[in-house]
């Protein structure tokens, strides 16, 4: 039996996956018909309000899925019907085969005949061997001989057919009965069937329209007209009241690969429904045809079909083509062709949209319930906003003259009659918006008062009926989110116009009549496509608010613009422009936003400026000639800027807030001092080496963040910044923090601090250790776990009482800190710091510094601070009494230190405490003071060295004293053991987790688990348990998570091992949900529990020909689809899965989850096949083991192409702050179901076949990615490459110290270790889900290496990459580079290469530290660096050359003829910012080392040919001697006797770690690909032995040679090479006095036609000899270059005659090759 055959009707089933719900129903259903009274089911007669036409029809809340029920069911409503009588049927004969009930029996011809007239128009396979087979959804037409005849003629739909037969009864006896004035009879009007089983009448009337009624069972004579109150359709009236007559399209009907028939689902208004199967093309007249039939309707004249979307509903017009509608709506929502879509209609897709079978009366549906849109009863104000009207509420027609304010937005089928819009007399404010109307509805402008009107978010594609001239009153206009590329020329008489929106339309120009429309005070023209402004826009005089966002600006804006001088803000961002000079003229312009633009220089000024934003544009220059005394705010963030002109900022004194992140500022000037109103002050991600001590002079400075830069110390006179709050300086060179030069002399003992020994000068078990540990287990022996304050009450007593160490410990705390009479220096050391920073600051992230542990003395002067974070420093042991005087101290950050013990003492002291992090030092047990915080909520411990008893309470922390708990992470503690322990009863067991009530996070991975199953809780959509090992398939991975500033949980992750059974596959996911407020995501928690289950059906599911991608992409629509069907279902009971992850509680997904959602990133590795799908901002990237990366996923962002283009056509649109319909930041993502279809679920998949040059995959949130780019990201997590759970912990904590406070979640996996055999220890012991024992403590817990050596970069992003490799002696590559034409470009753009430089720099000297070379010393621009081996010196090389071509350079530099843009046939990137020539050659120079600067220095003939090497190089090329050939193709070839095996490379090279090195870089090698060509053996300058030179280039650089191949290399002996005859000579010479009489003409001087070549030739004689040649050449070209000399300096392009040499040389060859 099939519940989903066609024409099957049926209530749906409440949420049940369709593969369950198929199973469920054979199973119940086969055994309802094996039961022996089958038959007399079957025969009984029927009562109520079910057609007769089903058996599957239910009551809400009266069926249940078991068999027994469903015949107590099906029995209720078998019961005899007193409307009929009982007659004999036909005798069957019944049998039972296969599970289905088969019936023979006599068919009369005239039921056959009627049969098969009925059962053709329904499909035409429907009803195959009907005679035979008979099933529940059987036709009941073709059920003759089983249901009795009288039945199939009078049963009808009893309850809602007989109301509404009564109604139109009453309805047709007061106008007269159902006879038309001619006499005919109305087959509108209702009738009973008289005859057959379905008589006459069932042909349809006239098609309903969409936006009225069709008048039906109503005499339409001459002599009466409807009113149009009624909403009824006259016949002689247009289908749709937009001013147009009906224009029938004939649209192309799409055909769908799969099929050309299609399922559709339509319901009914009590919830059940009828299954169909039509064409595509069926109309909306064809549909109702076939429900008639299938709901056994006498007429279906009355009858209309509903679309129902997003909560609204829509009546379709007779003509329109539902399939094809729903088909739409499946490609809307992210299916294709290659997806079954025509079958899909056969389940509920109600999330997304649904057809409804509704009767025509129910037209008006809140007609007397003015409750909901009149709660105050006064009518001024009327809001009928979402409520599916068809037309107004006939309450309203006699208040219309009352009403002021309308509001009929998001009603689809409304139809607004005129006289009810001419009766609204004081009408002043219409809203009809989110109506998707393709035209304006005319009533609606015979308003004669009309001043503000809304027609925002619909489908307006003109507004030609709008009638402007009649609403000369209207002052705004809001027509955003619709079609319009044109406005009529009617908009001009908008004489009073103040507010005009049409953002986010079709506006390829700018619409020249809004020109003039001079009144017009606001004007957003945002996301559309205009590509310039008319010079006519400078009319809008009065405009003082102009919004142009997200268009396609180029150039620059029209000088007319300088004309708009009441313009007050003005909005540009996301465009092109280059210039923006004409705006900064403008004299009453207070903000200006030029974000997102190609702007480089500024150098103009507004007098009233008070916000300025330009980031993300690449200005070079800023300067003003006048002060701006009103800016407040400045944005010059990622912009390129290396300096301040003199005198800047006593130009802009009043400024506030100044933001000058990502540039190249290597000072700040003392200048800034000027700003005495300064509160905020960010330049993050420079290369700044100090700041100016005259920041101390700021009085109103609030924030300071200067991270990211190399700092080596901070100036004392910050500590004059008495209104100081934050100040952030991580990641720099930090090594002190300073003290004020006040309390310089203050000794420790004056602060409240003494000295107190360190661990190692009392030892581990001195006296102090063991006082502590005897005292307290003297005191505590008599408390069980549950007296806590028994315990610590008798312990701090004993503690006190002690006259040991601790005892002086504790005194210093009270004398310092408690003591009511504190001592005579403290109080004069705290009036000291009275009016400092110490009073005011808040906030301090020192982290990623080289910050020791005396730099908390100094801290803890700033007893005010509430967040203090020093991760990543070289802390190794707290000093006892810092930490205490903290007393406000909420979050600790001390992670990626070295601490061994954290002081005890001190916990006493901060007990406000709520968030502590010590993850990644090497703690091997936890104080058990920490239970003193009572307030703690989160614990970082992982990756520490944990080790002991935790049972053992008194001496040790137990997480069971912490119960306010919402994150505790212990993963990564390899020797933690937690085993449950033998306890009293009564007693807690102190290896359960279950009394942690409020847990959100619990880390367990790796950490050894015995006997504790029922110890560890249930994962939840609000929990998540993590339990498992780190590695997966020999890929070591790590997670890291924060839950920010919410209290529950929203992002989960996901890890699947041995997926389908195999050892190869595995899954990684990352699903972030968007914060509840009042519970975790469920929407995250459902997809992390079925994605797995999903994805493998959906694999099992391909077919021929289709990929892993496909499946993918169905499995996140499905899952999605699933996710729709659930929140749209009503019944608890149903949402539940019989299946789950292992230890976690199923989800249960309500309805009130619809309008949440989560982001994911799915990654499926199978052997050596990466497949990774995403949807929204969870990003990932795969790096190399070069540090280069690849992006892997797409951002979906609303605000850009393509999804802007797709979001428009599913009606919805882009806010100007970037969100999808103003609501949602992201355009993809599951559930959000109130947003679909403008959101969908389909992923951006890409897949990657996995190298061996290929590492780390890192999957991470969008928080994460806001504060550390991808480039930090993958650097980060080499220096960690060894554990992915430390890498993973590191980038957490470092966006934490950039200031990040919301959620984060980091996965990091060792793809580059998947399927190699790596030797680890295995678990011993115990049921272990990651432990590991009898491991060597170094190989467990390796000790952390001191990031950066003595001799430091300055740089910190350089720091990362490790230390610089030790100078090479012996045989060694060495290069040297040049910038082509740098000389040229620093006199031509000095300010640009300013920053061009230092681009340049960064590139050589980070891929320099990645390679492993040694930079020996530059000198102007050019580099001479040496490598160990030759393919290293080939790697850097290589990469350098592509890193230059991604830099962001400024746009000077790129517009220029040397740094242009230049692209292959393949339209790849060649050339592009400064080309850099390198030459390299191998050799044994001579090293020393420079007595002054201590690095190695190298000279000899080696060093010079290298030189000159590297000068016949071009821009962009590589050449090589062939000593450095020969070597490479040794290495070459040792590589590929055995890849993979050091053994040859070893035989070659002679060291272990260079073969390994070797190694590394011959994969890269292959991997970039490359190839050689010869030049031939040149004459270089200086030397006597001729090279032989080649050229070298990686693959994807070889459209280089085809450029600037070797024919035209550029070399000091070029002239002998050069064979020129004497015709060549006098064509150059003609051609030298052609130039000469132009430069003459441009000159001023005469210019003759005289030609002397005749004249000279006769002289010299045609035969010049060998010897005259170059000296009459030199001659020759000597006079060009005067005169192209003179021409420039005459016309003020003066060049740098030091070039003279070079450009000679150039011209020279260039002649030569015009001459041939």
């Amino acid at each position: 039996m099939d519940y989903d055959s066609p024409g099957s009707i049926q209530r749906p089933p409440s949420s049940l996956s369709s593969f369950s719900r198929d199973r469920k129903k054979r199973g119940f259903l086969g055994k309802l018909i094996k039961r022996k009274d089958s038959a007399d089911l079957l025969d009984s007669d029927r009562s109520g309000q079910h057609s007769p036409a089903t058996a599957s029809l239910t009551d809400s809340g009266d069926r249940s899925d078991s068999p027994s029920m469903f015949l107590k069911y099906r029995q209720k409503h078998f019961k005899s019907d007193k409307y009929h009588t009982k007659a004999s049927s036909t005798p069957t004969k019944r049998t039972h085969k296969d599970g289905i009930f088969h019936a023979k029996h006599t068919d009369t011809a005239e039921a056959s005949a009627s049969r098969k007239q009925s059962t053709s128009t329904i499909s035409p396979a429907s009803t195959e061997a009907s005679t035979h087979l008979f099933h529940l959804d059987t036709h009941v037409e073709d059920m003759t001989g089983i249901i009795k005849p009288e039945y199939l003629h009078h049963h009808q739909d009893r309850k809602p057919y007989k109301r509404h037969l009564i109604k139109n009864r009453r309805l047709i006896a007061h106008r007269g009965g159902n006879n038309t004035p001619n006499g005919t009879k109305d087959h509108n009007a209702l009738q009973r069937p008289t005859s057959g089983p379905f008589p006459s009448p069932y042909s349809l009337g006239p098609s309903p329209p969409s936006d009225r009624k069709v008048s039906q069972g109503v005499p339409t004579g001459a002599g009466w007209t409807a009113p149009e109150s009624w909403g009824v359709m006259r016949p002689d009236e247009e289908l749709h009241n937009g001013g147009k007559p009906p224009q029938p399209k004939k649209a192309p009907v799409p055909r769908s690969k799969a099929a050309s028939t299609y399922y559709v689902r339509v319901f009914r208004t009590d919830g059940t429904f009828a299954t169909v199967v039509c064409a595509l093309d069926v109309t909306v007249t064809d549909l109702l045809q076939i429900l008639g039939r299938k709901f056994f309707l006498p007429s279906v004249a009355h009858y209309q079909i509903g679309f129902r979307r997003m909560g609204l509903i829509r009546i379709l017009h007779a003509n329109e083509r539902p399939i094809i509608l729903q088909k739409r709506m499946l490609e809307l929502c992210g299916y294709t062709e290659e997806d079954p879509i025509w079958e899909m209609g056969r389940e509920d897709m109600g999330f997304l949209f649904r057809f409804l079978f509704v009767p025509s009366v129910n037209a008006v549906p809140i007609d007397g319930q003015e409750d909901d849109y009149l709660p105050s009863k006064k009518y001024a104000q009327v809001n009928l906003q979402r409520r599916s009207l068809q037309t107004i509420p006939a309450s309203l027609y006699q208040h219309a003259s009352e009403i002021i304010s309308l509001n009929l937005s998001e009603n689809l089928p409304l139809d607004v009659p005129l006289q009810f819009i001419q009766a609204c007399v004081n009408l002043r404010e219409v809203k009809f918006a989110g109506n998707f109307r393709a035209h304006l509805p005319t009533s609606i402008m015979q308003t004669a008062k009309l001043n503000y009107l809304d027609i925002s978010s619909n489908r307006l594609e003109d507004l030609d009926n709008a009638q402007f001239e009649k609403h000369e009153t209207l002052v705004s206009l809001k027509a955003q989110n619709n079609r319009l590329s044109a406005l009529p020329a009617s908009i001009v008489h908008l004489r009073n116009l103040r507010q005009l929106n049409l953002a986010f339309n079709y506006f390829a120009e700018f619409p020249l009549s809004v020109c003039n429309l001079v009144t017009l005070l606001e004007l957003d023209m945002s996301f559309n496509d205009i590509r310039e402004l008319p010079p006519e826009i400078g009319q809008l005089c009065a405009l003082e608010t102009f919004v142009i966002t997200n268009n396609v600006l180029t150039g620059s804006l029209p000088e007319t613009f300088q004309n708009l001088t009441s313009l007050k803000s003005l909005d540009i961002r996301y465009n092109d422009l280059t210039n923006v000079e004409v705006v900064m003229t403008l004299p009453r312009l207070e903000v200006f936003l030029s974000s997102h633009n190609s702007v480089s220089r500024v150098e103009q000024y507004s007098k009233r400026m008070r916000v300025l934003h330009l980031n993300q544009n690449p200005v070079t220059r800023f300067n003003f000639t006048l002060p701006m005394i009103t800016l407040t705010t400045l944005n010059l963030a990622n912009a390129k800027m290396s300096s301040f002109p003199e005198g800047f900022f006593e130009k802009i004194t009043n400024l506030e807030k100044l933001t000058l992140d990502n540039n190249h500022f290597g000072t700040i000037p003392s200048q800034i001092g000027r700003l005495r109103r300064l509160t905020n002050f960010s330049c993050v991600g420079n290369s700044l080496s100090s700041l100016p001590p005259e920041i101390g002079t700021l009085p109103e400075l609030r924030q300071i963040d200067v991270h990211s830069n190399t700092l080596s110390s901070l100036p004392s006179e910050i500590w004059q910044l008495n209104n100081l709050e934050l100040l952030n300086a991580s990641s720099n060179n930090l090594d002190t923090f300073p003290l004020p030069l006040y309390l310089g002399s203050i000794s420790t003992e004056a602060s409240g601090l003494k000295h107190i020994p360190s661990t190692d000068e009392v030892g581990m078990h001195g006296s102090e250790s063991q006082a502590r540990r005897t005292s307290n287990m003297s005191s505590s022996s008599g408390y069980s776990p549950r007296d806590m304050s028994g315990r610590r009450e008798s312990e701090y007593s004993a503690v006190s009482s002690d006259a040991g160490l601790s005892n002086r410990k504790l005194s210093v705390l009270t004398a310092g800190v408690e003591s009511g009479t504190p001592r005579n220096d403290s109080v004069t050391s705290s009036s000291r710091l009275a009016n400092t920073m110490a009073q005011s600051i808040r906030y301090l992230y020192l982290a990623d510094n080289q910050l020791n542990d005396e730099c908390l003395k100094e801290i803890s002067f700033l007893t005010e601070l509430v967040v203090l974070n020093l991760s990543y420093n070289y802390l190794s042991e707290i000093p006892v009494g810092t930490l205490g005087r903290l007393i406000h101290l909420r979050e600790l950050y001390l992670s990626g230190n070295s601490l061994t013990i954290l002081p005890a003492d001190d916990l006493f002291r901060i007990t406000n405490l709520r968030i502590l992090h010590v993850n990644a030092n090497k703690l091997p047990t936890l104080p058990a003071e920490l239970a003193e915080i009572n307030q703690l909520l989160v614990l970082d411990v992982g990756s520490n060295s944990l080790k002991y008893n935790i049972s053992n309470w008194p001496y040790d922390w137990n997480w069971n004293f912490n119960l306010e708990l919402k994150y505790l992470n212990l993963s990564g503690n390899k020797r933690l053991e937690i085993k449950q322990a033998p306890h009293a009863k009564g007693e807690i067991d102190l290896s359960d987790f279950s009394s942690l009530s409020k847990l959100r996070v619990l880390g367990l991975m790796d950490v050894t688990l015995k006997n504790t199953d029922s110890t560890i809780p249930d994962q939840t959509e609000d929990r998540r348990v993590r339990t498992s090992g780190s590695e997966v398939h020999s890929m070591p991975y790590g997670m890291a998570d924060t839950l920010g500033n919410y209290d529950h949980l929203s992002t989960i992750d996901m890890a699947v091992e041995r997926f389908r059974g195999n050892e190869d596959e595995v899954i990684f996911g990352l699903f972030d949900g968007r914060p509840v407020a009042d519970g975790g995501s469920k929407i995250a928690k459902f997809a992390q529990d079925n994605f797995a289950d999903f994805f493998g059906i959906e694999l099992r599911k391909l077919r021929e020909g289709e990929s892993v991608a496909t499946a993918l992409r169905r499995t996140f629509l499905s899952l999605n689809k699933e996710l729709g069907t659930r929140t749209m279902s009503d019944a608890e009971d149903k949402y539940r899965l019989d299946y789950g992850h292992r230890g976690s509680s199923v989800v249960v997904v309500r309805p009130e989850d619809a309008n949440t959602g989560a982001c994911a990133t799915a990654v499926y590795i199978a052997g050596n096949r990466l497949y990774i799908a995403n949807i929204g901002d969870v990003r990932a990237i795969l790096s190399r083991t070069d540090r280069e990366y690849r992006l892997l996923t797409k951002t979906h962002e609303p605000a850009f192409s393509p999804e802007i283009d797709r979001i428009r056509e599913a009606g919805g649109f882009v806010s100007p702050t970037g969100k999808l319909n103003d609501l949602l930041d992201v355009s993809r993502s599951f559930g959000y179901f109130n947003l679909v279809p403008c959101i969908q679920a389909a992923p951006s998949i890409v897949e990657c076949q996995l190298s061996d040059t290929d590492d780390l995959l890192i999957i991470a949130t969008k928080k994460l990615w806001e504060y550390i780019d991808y480039q930090t990201a993958v650097d980060m997590a080499a220096t960690e490459r060894s554990d992915p759970m430390r890498a993973a912990q590191k980038l957490r904590d470092f966006a934490i110290a950039y200031g990040c406070s919301d959620k984060i979640v980091v996965m990091i996996v060792a793809v580059g270790d998947s399927g190699k055999k790596i030797n680890r220890p295995r678990p011993a012991g115990g049921v272990s889900l990651g432990s590991i024992s009898n491991v060597e403590e170094e190989e467990l817990f390796p000790v952390l290496k001191r990031r950066r050596a003595r001799n430091f970069p300055e740089d910190a992003a350089l720091a990362r990459l490790g230390d610089e490799v030790s100078p090479p002696v012996g045989d060694l590559a060495m290069v040297f580079t040049d910038i082509k034409n740098s000389t040229l470009l620093w006199e031509t753009y000095p300010i640009a290469m300013r920053s061009a430089i230092k681009i340049h720099n960064s590139i050589m000297r980070r891929q320099l530290r990645i390679v492993g070379g040694y930079e020996v010393k530059t000198e102007g621009d050019a580099f001479m660096v040496c490598f160990p081996t030759a393919a290293a010196a080939m790697v850097w090389c290589f990469s350098v050359q592509s890193q230059l071509l991604v830099a962001e350079w400024p746009a000077e530099i790129t517009s220029s003829v040397d740094g242009a843009e230049v692209v292959d046939e393949d339209n790849n990137i060649i050339y592009r910012g400064l080309s850099v020539r390198m030459g390299i050659h191998w050799g044994s120079p001579v090293c020393e080392r420079d007595p002054i600067t201590r690095r190695m220095d190298y000279f000899g003939p080696m060093v010079n040919r290298t030189s000159r090497i590297s000068a016949v190089a071009d821009g962009g090329q590589v050449t090589v001697s062939q000593d450095f050939v020969t070597e490479v193709y040794r290495l070459d070839k040792a590589y590929k006797k055995a890849p993979g095996d050091l053994s040859a490379l070893y035989e070659v090279v002679g060291d272990e770690f260079l073969a390994k090195a070797v190694d590394r870089d011959m994969k890269l090698l292959h991997g970039y690909g490359w190839g050689l060509t010869e030049v031939g053996v040149l004459k270089l300058k200086g030397l006597e032995s001729p090279e032989f030179i080649s050229l070298i280039y990686p693959k994807n650089l070889a459209a280089r040679m085809k450029i600037n191949g070797p024919d035209v290399t550029v070399s000091a002996s070029a002239p002998q090479h050069v064979s020129p005859t004497s015709e060549m000579i006098w064509k150059l010479r003609s051609l030298s006095l052609r130039l000469e009489r132009i430069c003459s003409y441009l000159n001023g001087a005469p210019v003759t036609d005289q030609d002397h070549n005749a004249y000279m030739e006769e002289i010299v004689g045609q035969n010049i000899s060998d010897e005259g040649i170059f000296p009459f050449m030199d001659h020759i070209v000597t006079r060009i270059e005067v005169r192209l000399l003179s021409t420039l300096i005459t016309q003020g392009m003066l060049i740098d005659i030091s070039c003279r040499t070079r450009y000679r040389h150039s011209l020279f060859e260039a002649l030569i090759a015009t001459a041939c």
